[in-house]
């Protein structure tokens, strides 16, 4: 799990996975509010029986009563301290956790309702907040000992999303940007995300997009804050880890899989990027 559960701020845990924080414990915790101000993981909040007030990118967002409010990676946000004592839960999860197979995390890389450019707030159309909280909200507090516990808590994540796809599918189209930067930056994520197992170098990816290097590397930074090359890094790793986490291939056909020569180099360059050995992440991440 990649966090306990909840109480205890200083046991965390980084491992991939999925916890749940009760709000009103948190507000006034400035090393958690410092963490959670911007990071790699995906959130939802969940106001609760009562309306609250969050901070996106610098915009004050509305939460009202009984809604989640979807936060994309690495967006900067800004937990406030409410005028009466809030009921809200903040639920982080790993793509890992989430993602059981490389199809299903583009689904969750691509979802409208994880978008860097738009804010998503959708009714919880699943029940009334105070049968959320007391039957629902629990099974994210598992400590994930069983594989029924991590279905059980996967599911109803899934289960939200699903929900706010369905009422942010028709209002919330993604709009057509005519801006060079954009169009290079988004043909390049999903060439990337098609041929990144079979391909590492980003030359092959600017002579199908017919750009320079510099000039992949300057649209990449504008939209992903990240070069080519980084982002190339990060779908491998992103691709290496569901493996790692929701498969029972050995290392050896995972780094085959992957196109890597030799285990040994898939080892090594998995270790450099997070600092573990591709055997020790597949020990610490629940199954």
């Amino acid at each position: 799990m990649i966090f306990n559960d909840g109480d205890v701020y200083e046991r965390m845990n980084i491992d991939a996975g999925l916890a749940v924080f009760e709000l009103g414990n948190y507000f006034e915790n400035e090393e958690w509010l410092r963490h959670f101000s911007k990071n790699d993981n995906y959130g939802i909040i969940w106001s609760g029986t009562k309306k609250m007030n969050h901070i996106i990118n610098g915009k004050e967002i509305l939460i009202p009563k009984n809604n989640f409010l979807f936060v994309a990676p690495n967006v900067k946000q800004q937990f406030i301290k409410q005028t009466s004592k809030s009921d809200a839960y903040y639920i982080v999860f790993k793509h890992e956790f989430y993602s059981k197979s490389i199809a299903e995390n583009l689904k969750l890389e691509n979802s409208i309702l994880f978008s860097t450019d738009q804010i998503n707030v959708v009714e919880n159309n699943i029940c009334s907040a105070p049968i959320f909280e007391s039957n629902y909200i629990k099974y994210f507090f598992r400590n994930f000992d069983t594989d029924l516990d991590a279905k059980l808590a996967h599911n109803l994540l899934e289960r939200i999303i699903l929900d706010g796809q369905m009422q942010t599918f028709d209002s919330n189209q993604q709009l057509i940007n005519d801006d060079y930067d954009v169009e290079i930056a988004t043909k390049f994520k999903k060439l990337l995300q098609q041929n990144v197992n079979d391909y590492k170098q980003v030359s092959f990816y600017i002579d199908r997009l017919f750009v320079t290097k510099r000039r992949l590397d300057k649209a990449t930074l504008i939209i992903f804050k990240k070069s080519a090359k980084e982002m190339i890094i990060d779908e491998l790793m992103k691709n290496a880890k569901i493996m790692l986490a929701n498969s029972k291939m050995s290392i050896k056909d995972i780094a085959l899989e992957l196109n890597f020569l030799q285990e040994t180099n898939f080892t090594a360059f998995f270790k450099k990027n997070t600092g573990l050995s591709p055997s020790k992440f597949r020990q610490n991440t629940p199954n």
